[in-house]
């Protein structure tokens, strides 16, 4: 008994050490539920994530399905139901063609048993019969690691420089940040991304690389001037004259207060991260040997089945679309939450 009150009064004492902090927690909780644009972004996200992590059990084929070949009734029974595993994969492809009894490829929705069909392809077939679902599934993988790890290197190369930058005000310290800053601001976004992916090579590490160079200088710029603000508060003066060294009094005073400005701008840099990944991937800077949505437009467009194929060209635009906006109305509410101007 002695132990379980022992175990209550330290949970009692570490509830009261950081009341504040469970309060402010609950009521930012509490307001951005009434946040209907975020709460839709965080449901969509919540979706993705799960549709990522259980990949191999959502998806209705591996990445290696290939649809079929298929005759109808009354074709010829010699005939392999894929050519490319015939003796002679032309004449047996022109045997098919010419009878009229073969399926071509990219082919529309089919749902096997349900409706009689050869196979099962919800979302219909690729140019070389791979099941558009299980790729746009799959490709959610891709997207998410992307635009998350983007996002959050993006955070801590730009709030860490944006806390010195702004601590340090008006000292060679700031001076030398901002004028990088400056610098990298002169330099376009996306040509600059597509100069470092080329020149570096075409792998998913480059490109988030290569988008992380740029997106920080927001994040560091936001905080700088936030940090100049609160640096000038009693409590920062006063760990000052105690002695505190700079140090804790960064991370331990103005770190806490510059966090939820941090949080906004990693779901917007993860937002502009899947964007960009996709307009690489649609360019054909991007690592094919992962499947990706970006990689699925580039395949359409450089097929020729843009106006042919909507089962293939419109479900992985929808996904960036909504990925995207996902993390913009997650970012956009965090910013009406944390605004201490808003009316709680």
């Amino acid at each position: 008994m002695s132990a379980e009150d022992d175990d209550m009064s330290l949970f009692t004492r570490i509830k009261q050490r950081h009341y504040g902090l469970y309060q402010s927690i609950r009521r930012g909780v509490g307001r951005f539920a009434d946040q209907r644009v975020g709460v839709l972004g965080l449901l969509i996200l919540i979706g993705l994530i799960v549709t990522a992590l259980a990949a191999p059990f959502l998806a209705p084929h591996s990445l290696d399905w290939r649809a079929p070949e298929v005759l109808d009734k009354g074709g010829n029974a010699d005939l392999p139901d894929d050519c490319s595993t015939a003796d002679n994969p032309l004449d047996c492809r022109a045997q098919k063609e010419s009878s009229g009894k073969t399926i071509s490829h990219p082919a529309p929705p089919k749902f096997g048993d349900f409706t009689g069909d050869p196979y099962f392809a919800p979302l219909g077939t690729d140019h070389r019969g791979s099941d558009v679902l299980s790729r746009l599934i799959y490709g959610s993988q891709t997207a998410l690691y992307i635009g998350l790890a983007a996002g959050l290197l993006s955070s801590l190369v730009g709030v860490p420089l944006g806390l010195i930058s702004g601590y340090y005000g008006d000292t060679w310290i700031d001076e030398f940040i901002q004028r990088v800053i400056d610098l990298m601001f002169g330099l376009p976004f996306l040509p600059l991304v597509i100069v470092l992916v080329a020149a570096n090579g075409i792998t998913t590490t480059n490109i988030i690389i290569a988008i992380v160079i740029k997106s920080w200088l927001n994040n560091a710029i936001v905080i700088r001037g936030e940090t100049l603000s609160l640096k000038e508060r009693s409590y920062v003066e006063a760990a000052k004259v105690s002695g505190a060294s700079d140090t804790r009094i960064v991370f331990r005073h103005i770190f806490p207060n510059v966090l939820p400005l941090a949080f906004i701008y990693l779901a917007q840099d993860s937002a502009i991260a899947v964007l960009t990944q996709a307009n690489l991937a649609f360019l054909g800077l991007a690592d094919f040997t992962n499947v990706s949505w970006g990689t699925m437009l580039n395949w359409i467009q450089t097929t020729g089945y843009v106006y042919d194929a909507w089962w293939w060209l419109l479900p992985p635009g929808l996904m960036i679309t909504a990925l995207a906006a996902s993390f913009y109305f997650v970012g956009y509410s965090l910013e009406d939450v944390m605004n201490p101007q808003t009316s709680a």
